[in-house]
């Protein structure tokens, strides 16, 4: 396995090398957080790349994005920037059409990540590719809350009763830390459950403790989705996080109690 190329100068491939790809094994961060012997989770990791380009059969460049489905129990994830520079060596490839690139990068994504890879094509006026300004749910940003823990603190987590209902909830004020370079990853969080009442502002104390964090996106995710479930007991729930875009390429984290189609998407936001 070659070196991670994240926060290193990588020279633009000049040709298709699927050997760019740089895997990073699951388990690392789920053994530190114990999270499979603590929380049943389902879930998918749902990235879209928006430089996806390819010659066409007469050598005309065609530009596109791309949507990549992994699977919450693929044995890796593949680092970004790998993901960026292997999609640039696509950039002078030949393809008949759309479906062919499909294939090659399904293929090599599987084989990178030791599980099935799905992949879809959209032109860049495709009505999937439209924004929407907010998520549906209440957002908990304007709560006037003092923020005293610089690193994730599940016991900020708490309900407030015994009342049982089904809510959503949302902040636009996420952000952890590459744990490679250092670099700010901003994100929104959606917290979508049914249960007892979680405390909104303690909730948002909890997951604004996560600024100087340094964690990979699914890391983050599998934290926040383990620390929920054990603090306030949801009979069900689903929390996705939509990361802003970096590098040419934006991860949508879903993590939850109940299997997950990847039909569930939330929809694109204006951030992304």
């Amino acid at each position: 396995m070659s070196n991670n190329p994240l926060g290193e100068h990588s020279p633009n491939p000049s040709k298709y090398d699927p050997g760019i790809l740089y895997p990073i094994p699951r388990w690392s961060a789920r053994s530190l957080l114990d999270v499979e012997s603590k929380v049943m989770m389902y879930g998918f990791d749902h990235w879209r790349a928006y430089e996806l380009s390819w010659l066409n059969s007469k050598g005309k460049p065609i530009v596109a994005v791309a949507e990549l489905f992994f699977d919450v129990d693929s044995e890796n994830i593949v680092e970004s920037k790998s993901l960026k520079l292997y999609l640039n060596s696509l950039n002078q490839e030949r393809f008949p059409d759309s479906k062919g690139v499909a294939e090659v990068i399904a293929n090599d994504l599987s084989v990178a990540s030791k599980s099935k890879v799905r992949i879809e094509i959209h032109a860049l006026d495709a009505q999937s590719q439209h924004t929407k300004t907010r998520n549906s749910g209440k957002l908990i940003d304007s709560l006037d809350v003092e923020i005293l823990s610089d690193e994730p603190d599940e016991g900020l987590l708490k309900n407030e009763g015994d009342l049982i209902l089904d809510e959503t909830l949302f902040t636009d004020l996420f952000r952890s830390n590459c744990p490679v370079t250092g670099a700010p990853d901003w994100a929104s969080v959606l917290v979508r459950y049914t249960g007892m009442k979680i405390n909104e502002s303690q909730l948002l104390a909890y997951l604004c403790s996560f600024r100087h964090h340094q964690g990979y996106h699914e890391e983050c995710a599998e934290r926040i989705f383990r620390d929920i479930m054990q603090r306030c007991e949801p009979e069900e729930l689903t929390l996705t996080m939509n990361y802003l875009r970096r590098g040419g390429i934006e991860i949508n984290v879903y993590r939850s109690s109940k299997p997950l189609s990847g039909g569930e998407l939330e929809p694109r936001l204006i951030r992304q």
